[in-house]
């Protein structure tokens, strides 16, 4: 029988300034001793409310300012209704072609969106949304390696993978 051995933190997990990050194997041993708490069925809910507590080794993970949360907040719901616009493309002779009317664009200095055939007409700007793009099935990849269903899927996405790399050499 398998057993946790110990806990880190997801690559490209991304925490808020302040957030004790440095001890992985606490949180993750908290969080559990929370869900067998919750009889195995861990919510939001339950992590929140354990975090309320100053002492919780969870506190640090959330923004407890009112003001600064519900900014937070509402910068999230407007970068998801950046996502959801779908722009659709029409010509005389050819069917309606729906896309992402914008793409994050990573800027390191100046994180932004820029619409699709915008950014993806830069080599610049489409080289980042591509290695984007790429961690991100990668993250995917990780995350569900285990499952043999997609074992196909994961085979062709290596043979990608060598296209891709050469894009971050140009």
């Amino acid at each position: 029988m398998m057993r946790v051995g110990g806990y880190e933190f997801a690559d490209g997990a991304r925490f808020q300034p302040g957030a004790r990050i440095d001890d992985p194997k606490l949180v993750g041993e908290h969080i559990d001793f929370l869900r067998k708490q919750q009889k195995g069925e861990l919510t939001p809910q339950d992590v929140l409310a354990d975090a309320k507590n100053p002492n919780s080794p969870l506190h640090s993970f959330f923004e407890w300012s009112d003001t600064a949360a519900a900014e937070q907040y509402r910068l999230q719901q407007a970068r998801g209704l950046i996502r959801a616009v779908v722009a659709v493309y029409v010509s005389d002779d050819k069917p309606a072609v729906r896309t992402r009317a914008y793409v994050h664009i990573p800027e390191p200095s100046a994180p932004h969106y820029r619409s699709a055939d915008q950014a993806m007409s830069t080599k610049k700007t489409r080289d980042l949304v591509l290695q984007r793009a790429w961690r991100e099935f990668q993250q995917w990849k990780a995350r569900y390696k285990d499952l043999k269903e997609f074992s196909t899927l994961f085979e062709a996405a290596d043979e990608v993978a060598q296209k891709v790399r050469a894009i971050g050499k140009h």
